[in-house]
């Protein structure tokens, strides 16, 4: 039995932040922890965060969001960006993605009702998350970072929202 946590408390976040630096180099390799210390306090600040936990209480899982653009200071808060999210081994191949896809999608229209887009940004070198991203919004835009190129996918909230609910 998997269950969904929003993190709201100092052990939840405490217990993202290991799984999120732990993991990192999974989701971008060569990640500082500085910088994934710097992801989870935007995580904190400027939306939410959830951990995914097995039936032993054991992390298998983190994802997240941020409500506004980086890059603008936060502002534009009708974007919702999807922050770096990762699973463990024992729950890649079953429904916990896209039941996490929609617990996000929850946590997004609670956070903002008005929200419009979703953005998806994921390292041009991986394969697996480009595909799969392709699968759920068109490609927005690149972009360079000291960690490579970076790929940024867009799709409006409601595509997005129907995209989750159709899997319920």
């Amino acid at each position: 039995m998997i269950r969904f946590e929003i993190c709201t408390s100092t052990w939840q976040w405490s217990r993202f932040t290991d799984f999120y630096i732990e993991r990192r180099a999974s989701i971008i390799s060569s990640y500082p922890v500085s910088l994934v210390l710097r992801d989870v306090k935007n995580y904190m600040q400027q939306g939410r965060a959830a951990i995914i936990v097995n039936e032993r209480d054991k992390v298998v899982g983190i994802g997240s969001f941020v409500l506004g653009l980086a890059e603008a200071g936060y502002e534009h808060k009708e974007i919702a960006v999807l922050g770096n999210s990762c699973f463990s081994e024992e729950v890649q191949n079953n429904r916990t993605f896209i039941r996490g896809l929609q617990v996000l999608a929850e946590q997004i229209l609670e956070a903002n009702p008005d929200v419009q887009e979703v953005r998806i940004p994921t390292s041009a070198d991986n394969v697996y998350t480009n595909r799969l991203y392709q699968k759920l919004a068109t490609k927005h835009h690149s972009f360079e970072t000291g960690y490579g190129k970076f790929h940024v996918y867009s799709t409006p909230f409601r595509e997005y929202a129907e995209l989750c609910n159709r899997y319920r």
